[in-house]
């Protein structure tokens, strides 16, 4: 079977073109200057609580916000120890989960799998330990779930869906009792 030369250099430049849009789909992510890390910064500093406002048409922190999910972040950074999150697990359908600057997904806590309404979490390196934060005793560490971070930044956001419009304030009030941080603390 003889190939033409036209039929030849068109498969060439199909076969580029197809590479060149993977690898510009695979690193643009890498290359945005308003990605999701550079937003929740500008909202305030690392290691604290940030209630994000309810999702409105046109009014929205981060894209893909439901209106009917109360939102909170933390932006951890962990280069000065572990840090400790706590937070009122107000019913099932509550959500933490755990991302790399990068948008990856690492860790999840889902509120139908806990079998306590409060849950403690320390977020830390491998190389951290969870003495660094407080917990130093057998006991202390039943309680504690230890999210073992593969970054030194990253942010842990807490979705809170309402059942219904009525339940906006209960929310807004158990996502303002949460704590993020370095220090030890208790409860």
């Amino acid at each position: 079977m003889r190939v033409s030369l036209p039929g030849l250099y068109i498969a060439l430049c199909v076969v580029l073109a197809g590479l060149i849009h993977v690898v510009a789909v695979l690193t643009l992510p890498m290359l945005a200057s308003r990605d999701a890390h550079a937003r929740l910064a500008a909202l305030g500093p690392a290691n604290t609580i940030i209630q994000l406002p309810p999702a409105a048409p046109g009014r929205k922190v981060m894209p893909m916000m439901a209106p009917d999910i109360r939102y909170a972040v933390c932006r951890y950074d962990l280069s000065k120890g572990p840090v400790r999150l706590r937070a009122q697990i107000a019913d099932g359908l509550w959500l933490i989960a755990f991302y790399t600057p990068l948008g990856e997904n690492f860790y999840a806590v889902v509120g139908a799998d806990m079998k306590q309404s409060e849950v403690d979490l320390i977020i830390a390196t491998e190389d951290q330990t969870v003495a660094e934060v407080g917990v130093d005793s057998t006991e202390a560490f039943d309680n504690v779930v230890v999210v073992s971070s593969p970054v030194v930044e990253g942010i842990a956001l807490i979705r809170a869906p309402l059942a219904g419009p009525s339940r906006g304030p209960a929310a807004k009030r158990a996502l303002e009792a949460t704590y993020c941080g370095t220090h030890k603390s208790s409860s």
